[in-house]
């Protein structure tokens, strides 16, 4: 008798959308200068850009304005000169970071300022930060500053400083050795991790990076070999990322400017960068990296690309300059550098990225035949654990991604040459449709929804 194979085809579709580019009018100009973005921090639905500009359009906004995605605002008469380099709130102000003297016109205060939502002010610390600021991060219910000083308001501190609205602490005695600066910070499993250009915290052999556990200062995996320019947690993974000018992490690993730290060790991502890394955030569950425009013969992409879980992808014809800042904003990436076209359109020192929701096209077509399936989920539907077990294609690595019902991307899995199947938690997901996806060489073998209630 011979064996009948019947095929099943399902659809479940939504409805495709493109991925783009778009510029932001009014542009941000500076007559006679560079346009560039160091800063984006998002706040009470409104989007804080600073950097090294004189207007937005024809308004005069002296490196830093509110953006609320029609307008931009002016913070008063803004900064007087220098750049804003860092922005973060904490204790219902905004707190302003960069390498500038003065506001308002004035020359004083320096590096440092706040903004209630009416004024552009002075910090109260008993003096100034007598040196630049490259970061800002609350952790432990402190603000934490970040830079290149080695004091605040007299009390030396070593490029690194905690701020509890009324008085400034040393931490640990901070950082030193190479040229001594902070320039990121990063909140991973209840610790403060810091990067930047230095030898040591707290006179303990830290390179590059140290984390601060609220009262001592402990090393990183051996650290790196080359500064870190930024540093990211991925909450969805439960990763910490390290981008900046580093080749190696604790001397051994190959980690071209991008590595990935899980707590207990380093990793690398395939193929990396040849030019530094300044920027890295996620966006519709996909990885973004923004960096210095160079010639870049190990990955080439102009300033920007974003990594699926085993490849680096262009963003269309990128940026043509540096990328500084990542941020996404009411549903987009804005992208912030020294570039003046994105996509192939002007865009100076500001654009953003786009991907519909729908635009992952979640198309589930099922192939089965009477004795098996390519790719199974059990049980279904779920309020708990759940089993996913595949046969690849092809012995090599693939992808197994799920998707939420308005078709972004919501969790992703390497999955090894030799694995057939993905033991997943599900507890504390959000009761609804979802769709599993097994990826390889960029085609999709199997999909298949299932629900957790």
């Amino acid at each position: 008798m011979k064996k009948v194979i019947i095929y099943i085809f399902i659809m479940y579709s939504f409805t495709l959308y493109s991925q783009e580019w778009r510029n932001i009018h009014p542009y941000l100009n500076t007559p006679n200068g560079t346009v560039c973005v160091m800063a984006l921090h998002s706040f009470n639905d409104q989007l804080f850009i600073g950097g090294a500009y004189k207007k937005a359009g024809n308004l005069i906004v002296n490196r830093i304005s509110i953006w609320d995605s029609l307008i931009f605002y002016s913070l008063n008469n803004g900064i007087t000169f220098g750049s804003v380099n860092t922005i973060n709130n904490y204790n219902n102000l905004l707190y302003i970071g960069g390498d500038y003297s003065g506001i308002n016109g004035n020359l004083t205060p320096n590096y440092f300022a706040s903004w209630n939502g009416i004024e552009l002010d002075s910090v109260s610390t008993n003096g100034e930060v007598n040196g630049q600021v490259y970061s800002l991060k609350v952790f432990n219910n402190k603000l934490f500053i970040g830079g290149r000083f080695p004091s605040v308001g007299g009390i030396i501190c070593g490029n690194i400083a905690q701020w509890d609205g009324s008085t400034i602490a040393d931490v640990g005695g901070g950082v030193s050795g190479g040229i001594m600066y902070v320039k990121a910070m990063a909140v991973y499993n209840n610790e403060l991790y810091v990067g930047g250009n230095f030898y040591s915290a707290g006179g303990l052999p830290a390179y590059y990076i140290a984390r601060w556990d609220g009262s001592q200062w402990h090393d990183v995996g051996g650290g790196f070999n080359d500064r870190v320019n930024t540093l990211f947690v991925d909450s969805i993974e439960n990763v910490l990322y390290a981008g900046g000018g580093f080749t190696l992490a604790n001397n051994s690993i190959s980690a071209n400017r991008i590595a990935k730290w899980d707590g207990a060790s380093w990793s690398s991502l395939e193929n990396n960068f040849g030019s530094e890394i300044n920027a890295i955030t996620t966006y519709r569950g996909q990885l973004y990296v923004g960096g210095y425009h160079y010639n870049d013969s190990i990955a080439p992409f102009s300033g920007i690309a974003k990594w699926d879980g085993v490849n680096w992808n262009s963003l269309g014809s990128g940026v043509n300059w540096d990328v500084y800042a990542l941020s996404e904003y009411k549903e987009e990436l804005y992208v912030g550098g020294s570039f003046t076209i994105a996509g192939g359109d002007s865009a100076y020192g500001l654009a953003k990225w786009y991907i519909h929701p729908d635009s992952v096209n979640v198309t589930t077509e099922l192939q089965a035949t009477t004795n098996e399936q390519q790719l199974k989920i059990y049980p279904n539907p779920t309020n708990g654990n759940i089993t996913i077990e595949f046969t690849l294609p092809e012995k090599q690595k693939a992808l197994l991604k799920i998707y939420n019902s308005k078709g972004e991307l919501f969790r992703k899995f390497i999955v090894a040459e030799n694995e057939n199947q993905k033991n997943i938690d599900t507890s504390k997901w959000a009761k609804g449709v979802y769709y599993c996806v097994l990826e390889q060489k960029e085609k999709r073998f199997s999909q298949v929804k299932f629900i957790v209630e």
